[in-house]
């Protein structure tokens, strides 16, 4: 039986290697108070340390969630299902990665500058597209949290970060010290090419 609390907690720190425990903390859907146990018990079991304020995974950790993985991919009996919505996900991945490059630069007189959404028109079309690549992303996110329903954390935290773009909080489509849609995107990514085994499309 896999501990999903863990599972999510070790999956996180295989994927950024290290994180200061707040930001645990406001990154993964569970009670802060559980996370401070599950890391104390990662920790006892050799697959965590801590080194000052940051929280680091050590390689026993890395080759536990590569079980993990391998685990929760063949307990569900629907791997090859898994496999294909994987498949559909890594497409929506190139045009987000469009996406995410046209709302940081632009192209004026065939030259590419910085973005410093200046023009609301500009960066309101490309939150309007983003709109539109959500709703195909948790229609794919909704089918694969019927085989695997630890997944259903991340669009709740995609639905979050929309609205607040949505609502004019813009530094939460790509920003770095935020919650933000990018944020989420890439630690979803990460996890579901270690999951699926897939290659990135580049």
């Amino acid at each position: 039986m896999v501990n999903w609390d863990e599972f999510l907690i070790l999956n996180y720190l295989d994927i950024f290697r290290s994180s200061l425990q707040k930001d645990i903390e406001n990154n993964i859907e569970i009670d802060k108070e559980k996370i401070r146990e599950v890391l104390n018990d990662l920790l006892r079991k050799g697959f965590v340390r801590r080194v000052d304020d940051q929280w680091q995974i050590e390689h026993a950790g890395r080759e536990e969630m590569k079980r993990l993985r391998r685990e929760v991919l063949e307990s569900s009996g629907r791997r090859e299902e898994v496999l294909s919505y994987c498949k559909e996900f890594e497409e929506l991945n190139t045009w987000f990665k469009d996406l995410v490059t046209r709302w940081q630069v632009k192209n004026e007189g065939g030259m590419l500058v910085p973005n410093d959404h200046s023009d609301p028109e500009y960066d309101l079309a490309i939150i309007r597209e983003l709109g539109e690549l959500h709703r195909k992303t948790v229609d794919v996110l909704e089918k694969l949290s019927k085989v695997l329903p630890i997944l259903k954390t991340y669009i709740t935290r995609l639905n979050r970060a929309l609205n607040l773009v949505m609502r004019g909080e813009i530094e939460y489509l790509s920003g770095v010290d935020v919650q933000s849609y990018h944020n989420i995107w890439f630690e979803l990514h990460e996890g579901l090419l270690r999951l699926s085994g897939l290659k990135r499309v580049e």
